[in-house]
């Protein structure tokens, strides 16, 4: 959710990227940041999942790249183990950020922008697209077969839920303001270049687009709990076929709100909501929850569909000491390849 900042990171070109496929791609003249595996310094290597008939991903926002909390990438580290994925969908690197993180893990990274990242065991190669800093794309060679992912962090400005009244009663004051009309033109960006990018392969491939979307889901705003909003940003994908990992697996929103942003912003200043999401296309979804930290005095313990990390978390202020290293829960889930009659 935090704004993001002005600088950019350039990576160097490494020669142990793979080699670039045929597909007519264009590419970056700095290729990607890599890390093999065997140069990581905590011991954490990941193993090349070559065999696995399923993918399991998190997606998150590492808070200003971790600069909010004390020891910030030893609890990162322990965040991404405890989930046992294969490909991480990062906001907020602030730069170098995910970079480290990837060094630690034994992970190869793409990167295109200072602010979001594809963490992986398997061979990756970023795509250059016209959505920095704001999404980076990349091809992945799964165990399930090739797949294009994106890591996305839409613009923060001119949060919808902050006009709750309005909403309610002249829903086109909060739908043309610039932040939400700028978030909606993005998420048209990143279906736009998706398009390019599978126009250029030999055949499709399954779509991955994960990450904060600084907005909520119409999934979650139907009538029921909250007043009938349909998002323009998170809905354009819905109507482009994707499906909402969390709410696939956890349809009932009284049992799972899933409420991602912001478990350590005081309620009174912060108003709640599902703004972090794994929209996939071309897989099957089998599984899917949130990871976070638990506030003392919080319901979350008992809700549907998240799992805790850590003991110690305490709102801001005094926030440093957290065990869990984010202002934002992450998401993971597992997909698989989809059934012959699907």
């Amino acid at each position: 959710m935090t704004t993001p900042g002005s600088h950019t990171k350039t990576f160097s070109q490494s020669s142990s990227t793979s080699a670039a496929s045929p597909l007519d791609i264009r590419q970056e003249s700095d290729e990607m940041p890599y890390v093999s595996p065997t140069s990581a310094s905590s011991g954490n290597n990941y193993v090349y999942p070559a065999n696995k008939t399923s993918l399991a991903l998190l997606s998150w926002n590492i808070w200003k790249g971790g600069a909010e909390i004390e020891d910030a990438l030893r609890k990162q580290i322990g965040v991404i183990t405890q989930a046992h994925v294969d490909i991480v969908f990062i906001q907020e690197s602030n730069g170098a950020g995910a970079a480290r993180l990837a060094h630690e893990l034994g992970m190869n990274v793409a990167q295109q922008g200072y602010d979001c990242a594809i963490l992986t065991a398997f061979p990756v190669r970023r795509v250059l697209t016209d959505t920095a800093p704001y999404a980076t794309a990349a091809l992945i060679e799964t165990s399930l077969g090739d797949v294009l992912a994106w890591s996305v962090h839409l613009a923060p400005w001119d949060y919808g839920p902050y006009s709750l009244a309005n909403l309610q009663h002249q829903p086109e004051a909060v739908f043309t303001q610039k932040g939400e009309q700028l978030r909606t033109a993005q998420a048209q960006k990143i279906l736009a270049e998706t398009t390019r990018i599978q126009e250029s392969l030999p055949q499709p491939v399954p779509v991955i687009v994960a990450g904060d979307f600084n907005v909520p889901s119409g999934e979650d705003w139907a009538g029921e709990f909250r007043p009938y909003v349909q998002w323009p940003a998170t809905q354009v994908f819905i109507d482009q076929g994707f499906q909402d990992a969390f709410r696939i697996c956890h349809p009932n929103v009284e049992e799972a709100p899933g409420l991602t942003w912001s478990f350590i912003e005081p309620l009174e200043r912060e108003p709640r909501d599902r703004i972090d999401f794994i929209y996939v296309k071309g897989l099957m979804i089998s599984a899917a929850h949130h990871l976070g930290g638990v506030v003392e005095g919080s319901p979350l313990q008992n809700e549907l569909g998240f799992e805790a990390f850590g003991s110690r978390n305490h709102e801001i202020p005094d926030h440093r000491k957290n065990d869990f290293p984010s202002d934002h829960f992450a998401v993971s889930a597992s997909l698989q390849l989809l059934n012959e009659t699907e």
